[in-house]
């Protein structure tokens, strides 16, 4: 499962036509986000026309996000060297709710997202969005934006490429830390157990090699 309820009405507007604004904020747009992440050349190929058309629909209407939502579509445009290009799940997946964030301004992460994005031109498919920023945080609300971070990345990770993602920015031996800091919460360490056994139920000897010998494992029996 996707963890995405694309069952809302997408419903048209006064010309008869669904606005971009709509289409942005809705659950189908993060499936069309998702689509680039199949390893079908077809649906990759429907989903890399369906946003080119939704460029074209932004740019010809006016809506107060249109000015980030433009530049976030035009980073991941930009971001894209090969024609067809497939992009990791976890990259897809979290772009997905970091743009829907900014339709929701009065949410904590709000000013996070926006300042990662605008930090940078373009996205690295190799990076996890926010990961350093965010589970790191200093703030009063750190808590809140780390669970929010953690309860994407448990559906975000779903194959190998996501996991190798994760292994290169040392994200699990970062989170395990958590079980040693007294004022982590139950919630806490029960999304990141969550997302241990996320990344050992992907069908890979390679994960549950590394998993096994990187002491992951081994420290959830112990703790």
């Amino acid at each position: 499962s996707s963890g995405i309820n694309a069952e809302w009405p997408l419903r048209p507007g006064e010309n008869g036509q669904v606005e971009a604004r709509t289409f942005l904020s809705h659950p189908v747009f993060h499936v069309i986000l998702l689509s680039l992440s199949s390893y079908d050349d077809v649906t990759r190929s429907t989903g890399y026309t369906c946003m080119e058309k939704l460029s074209y629909l932004v740019a010809g209407e006016s809506f107060r996000e249109k000015g980030m939502c433009t530049y976030v579509l035009g980073m991941l445009q930009n971001s894209v060297t090969e024609e067809n290009q497939r992009l990791p799940h976890l990259m897809t997946y979290t772009l997905g709710i970091m743009i829907s964030v900014l339709f929701t301004p009065h949410q904590p992460i709000y000013l996070d997202i926006c300042h990662f994005l605008l930090q940078r031109p373009t996205l690295d498919f190799t990076d996890v969005p926010l990961f350093y920023s965010l589970f790191c945080s200093s703030t009063l609300a750190y808590r809140t934006v780390q669970n929010w971070l953690l309860k994407v990345l448990v559906v975000a990770v779903r194959t190998e490429e996501d996991y190798r993602i994760l292994s290169r920015r040392h994200v699990l031996p970062i989170c395990m830390s958590q079980f040693h800091t007294p004022l982590t919460d139950k919630y806490t360490l029960k999304l990141i157990r969550t997302l241990v056994g996320r990344c050992w139920g992907i069908k890979s000897s390679y994960v549950k090699r590394d998993l096994e010998a990187s002491g992951v494992l081994e420290s959830l029996f112990v703790l």
